[in-house]
């Protein structure tokens, strides 16, 4: 998808008022570093807690409870990567282009 069309659908997703349909609006503009195993993790989250635990039983409710953490951590790491990895970047390339000739 061309990068003028993410920025738009992105802010299309901002302006929403309900968040399933702003989810829903965004979803192919994710960077795809932070998907996880090709799907948004922002997604199974809302999905997941969208519905509440309640209706299932002590088991099943640690059970979600702790693929919530699993989902929660992963995308953490991959924000926090994805971070590293731009602040990188842009040291690199403002070390090149800041590059003066030898005398």
């Amino acid at each position: 998808m061309l990068l003028k069309k993410k920025l738009k659908r992105i802010k299309n997703a901002v302006e929403e008022t309900q968040f399933s349909k702003a989810l829903n609006l965004a979803k192919d503009a994710m960077p795809e570093s932070l998907l996880i195993n090709g799907h948004s993790p922002i997604l199974l989250l809302h999905s997941a807690l969208s519905e509440g635990f309640i209706p299932y039983q002590t088991n099943k409710c640690l059970e979600m409870a702790g693929s919530v953490r699993v989902v929660l951590g992963e995308l953490s790491e991959r924000l926090s990567q994805a971070l590293k990895d731009e602040a990188e970047l842009t040291k690199v390339l403002s070390t090149l282009m800041n590059k003066k000739p030898k005398s």
